[in-house]
């Protein structure tokens, strides 16, 4: 989702130039001249793009030095992930979060299912709000040889430091959107981690929402996949993720008031915020804050979220970790929450990684609201 070396001035306008690189990653407009083809066989496509074999093998065109590469980069950064991040994550979870068993609310989500799954990991229905379009997962079965090498290789440099950030850098998929005709969108890293964290995918359709805010399933040959639904089962329960490409700046509401319809309703519901750069404490995008505010029951976020004041007026918070400012890129935020961490004598410990890298510390805030 974010790069570590991030170098800008903390301003509103290089904080848009932050969301445009590495965030809300808007995917070409360009026209796509082939038909859309629906993925054939959805778990067999999610198998291999999380770099293992079908159980009949592997498809003679896969047998490469390049796809020897992909597959142990998403190994051995998944194996790193899971043992420094996802169990202690999970573990936390179980005891500092309440067994939310219905829908869940991440926005500013990019394509990271892993961390709201972990940290609710009994909803019956995610949903995920980011900017960067969805697309159809990609087929790798179904790429010419020239386009699976460029392909794998954009891929291999997303898993890139996986395991040690726990996000995916999505400007290199950005950019291999402008230059080729495969889109390698939000779906196809979500469904790769679906598959890691052994869901069964048994459908993936387009969606969009009318004004009442309710979700409408598209044909599977709808051209444009901006938005989808993945219907899936967990140990035999099934699950909705539901990502939405929305616009959740006070504009983009504005604009699309169907959009704020929507935003409004799941603003209800428990609620994460991680690497959500600031934004919910910006006043360009108070609309979606102030909702999650005033409706959500319970929200765990890092330092990115909502500020720390206004989080306190209308919760009871808990503190967890250490933080004593906010990464560089956005040093003006949160020195309330900073001056908290200060005089709180009630902290509690964290043993993972959350959100941004601040030499080695990170800060995560549980908020139930008052009765």
């Amino acid at each position: 989702m974010q790069n570590n070396n991030i170098k800008m001035k903390a301003s509103l306008s290089s904080t848009y130039s932050f969301i445009a690189a590495f965030v809300f990653v808007h995917a070409a407009q360009a026209a796509d001249p082939n038909p859309v083809i629906p993925p054939v066989g959805i778990q067999e496509t999610a198998r291999l793009l999380s770099g293992a074999a079908l159980p009949s093998g592997l498809p003679p065109a896969l047998n490469t030095e390049q796809w020897k590469r992909y597959a142990n980069q998403v190994r051995s950064n998944w194996t790193q992930y899971v043992t420094k991040i996802a169990n202690p994550m999970m573990a936390w979870s179980q005891k500092e979060v309440p067994a939310f068993r219905e829908t869940v609310f991440y926005p500013f989500s990019g394509p990271d299912f892993s961390t709201v799954y972990q940290i609710y990991p009994n909803a019956r229905r995610y949903v995920m709000v980011a900017m960067q379009r969805a697309y159809q997962p990609i087929d790798l079965r179904t790429l010419n040889p020239v386009t699976l090498d460029q392909t794998l290789n954009v891929l291999t440099a997303a898993w890139e430091n996986y395991g040690r950030d726990g996000f995916f850098v999505t400007e290199y998929l950005d950019q291999y959107v402008h230059q080729n005709q495969v889109r390698i969108g939000a779906s196809t890293l979500l469904v790769t981690t679906l598959q890691l964290q052994r869901f069964v995918i048994d459908e993936v359709v387009p969606i969009e929402w009318n004004e009442q805010g309710e979700i409408v399933e598209l044909p599977a040959t709808t051209k444009e996949w901006t938005s989808v639904r993945f219907k899936l089962t967990k140990n035999g329960r099934p699950v909705t993720l539901d990502y939405l490409r929305i616009d959740l700046s006070n504009k983009g509401l504005q604009t699309a008031s169907k959009n704020y319809t929507l935003i409004k309703q799941l603003a209800s519901n428990p609620t994460l915020f991680k690497a959500a750069s600031h934004l919910p404490q910006n006043q360009n995008f108070s609309m979606t804050a102030d909702a999650v505010i005033a409706n959500a029951p319970f929200i765990v976020q890092d330092e990115t979220g909502i500020q720390y004041t206004k989080l306190d007026a209308g919760f009871s918070t808990q503190l967890y970790g250490k933080f004593e400012r906010a990464h560089p890129a956005f040093n003006a935020y949160q020195r309330d929450l900073a001056k908290a961490f200060e005089d709180r004598k009630d902290i509690r410990p964290l043993n993972f990684r959350m959100g941004y890298y601040k030499d080695g510390t990170y800060a995560v805030m549980t908020a139930t609201r008052k009765k």
